[in-house]
């Protein structure tokens, strides 16, 4: 039987556990939690065991700050919803082993229930086993993503990019003088203004520190990103995680002008990334996930172009708690 150990504290095998199993992302990672922990949320780590061995394990965040905008209204059933606590998670739970996989999911399920959460979370794409008997606790949603292998040769890893939308874009973007350089300290400032720019906001100065400090958090986490400039004017930018060899997008903006002017940034700096990744030895670049059942025109466009980048598809759930 799967019992849940809960703490607000990391064990100290936690991160060693966590990438020994492959399934290593900054999201269940430990320096994770003090990025709750930073951004007013309280963090829970969940081990998964029995009498033998530790099974699995989770990091949730949890937050009483909840709005609509966080998780599907339908799980709503009355008002008093809103009074509930919201827990979240990324890429989990982590099993280690997978005979035990709907009893994790079962034991994940009992335990929130009696916890009173709103809840909602999403597996591992590399671990989706575990989902044959929730049904009394889970209403799922369909998601996908591809994911490159970068462990495989450079040049494969260009040529399975797509001739027309992919490889030819990435020379027309250096063809027509766009700069791509990593995004530091002293330059984020940059990305910060670009995506202001792009939500149509006005940055005060201190709000621009506040970007810049976020910015210094998370790179304690392995957080890192690329620019691109034309005429010494930035034009697009993408943050990424590295957390366990595990290349995930997090930030992506693009300016009016780079759209007008088709200078394809966002192409070249996808391509940057991957070269970044072989020289840094990572093993795999997520593109951060669509939606396999397109509810729009944006939504099939999204999909086109990450399947344009020749990586691997895999299909996972989002898990919502009844």
């Amino acid at each position: 039987m799967i019992k849940i150990k809960e703490s607000t504290y990391a064990d100290e095998a936690w991160n060693t556990r966590l990438i020994e199993s492959n399934l290593a992302t900054v999201y269940q990672s430990q320096e994770y939690a003090e990025h709750h922990l930073h951004e007013g949320r309280r963090p829970y780590f969940l081990q998964f065991f029995d009498d033998q061995s530790i099974k699995a394990q989770l990091l949730v965040g949890t937050d009483k700050r909840f709005s609509n905008n966080t998780i599907k209204s339908k799980i709503l059933k009355n008002i008093s919803a809103l009074k509930q606590i919201y827990c979240y998670w990324t890429y989990g739970p982590v099993i280690f082993d997978k005979e035990y996989s709907d009893e994790i999911y079962l034991a994940l399920g009992k335990f929130l229930k009696e916890k009173k959460f709103v809840a909602s979370g999403w597996q591992n794409p590399f671990c989706t086993s575990g989902l044959y008997n929730i049904g009394n606790y889970f209403q799922l949603q369909p998601w996908s993503t591809f994911i490159i292998d970068l462990t495989l040769p450079k040049q494969k890893l260009f040529d399975l990019i797509d001739s027309h939308s992919g490889r030819k874009n990435i020379r027309r973007s250096q063809d027509r003088g766009v700069m791509v350089q990593q995004i530091t300290e002293e330059n984020f400032h940059q990305y910060a203004e670009l995506r202001a720019l792009e939500q149509n906001v006005n940055l005060t100065n201190d709000e621009l520190e506040d970007r810049i400090e976020w910015w210094r958090s998370v790179k304690r986490l392995g957080y890192s990103g690329f620019i691109a400039s034309k005429n010494e004017k930035p034009i697009g930018g993408i943050l990424f995680s590295s957390f366990g060899k595990h290349i995930i997008e997090v930030g992506i903006v693009r300016s009016k002008e780079d759209t007008s002017n088709h200078y394809y940034s966002q192409d070249l700096l996808k391509w940057k990334i991957i070269e970044w990744g072989i020289e840094n030895k990572m093993l795999y670049y997520n593109l951060s996930g669509f939606n396999p059942e397109p509810q729009s025109a944006k939504e099939e466009g999204i999909f086109r172009y990450k399947k344009k980048w020749g990586g691997k598809r895999y299909d996972f759930s989002r898990l919502f708690l009844k």
